[in-house]
């Protein structure tokens, strides 16, 4: 009896987050696409792990200018709050053989952050930069709401895919 192994395409993953200083990212939206299945992304918009009034001055400071500047998600937005062990498990029930994948991420501090969350999944910095990746379809938006260009994880991801199989397909 032969074996094959299972092929699968790597994934691409990608955050947004809140943070100030040095404190640990405080994810707000995540994707993850397969390569394989690229129109059914895992994503998320969490809500805030404490009260806007709970933050200090100059969190809030930070926070809001993240929010108006850059990616544009709301602190209050969200529903569900982040928790890397039930990412972990619908990861795995979304993408059955996702432990065996490689998860491209953009940026080594991300990636650093994300080895940290999800300690068994393989993570690769994926050596682009954001002005060289391709724009997509005018007709792909982000899951949640329009809200950022450049700093939508969903987009982020649809855009590191094109690259990939773009730079995969034969001539």
């Amino acid at each position: 009896m032969t074996h094959h192994a299972i092929q699968m395409g790597p994934y691409f993953i990608d955050f947004e987050a809140f943070q100030h200083g040095e404190e640990h990212y405080r994810i707000k939206e995540l994707c993850i696409l397969d390569v394989d299945r690229p129109l059914s992304p895992l994503y998320f918009i969490f809500a805030a792990d404490k009260s806007w009034d709970a933050l200090r001055i100059s969190q809030q400071k930070t926070y809001s200018f993240q929010s108006r500047h850059i990616h544009g998600l709301g602190y209050d937005e969200g529903v569900t709050l982040y928790c890397s062990s039930c990412v972990a498990r619908l990861m795995k029930q979304t993408f059955p053989n996702c432990l065996n994948g490689i998860f491209y991420v953009m940026g080594l501090q991300k990636m650093n952050f994300l080895i940290t969350q999800f300690p068994k999944f393989n993570f690769c910095e994926y050596h682009v930069t954001f002005n060289i990746l391709p724009q997509i379809a005018h007709n792909i938006s982000c899951l949640h709401r329009n809200h950022s260009a450049e700093h939508c994880a969903c987009l982020k991801c649809y855009r590191l895919y094109q690259h990939y199989i773009t730079l995969s397909s034969p001539l």
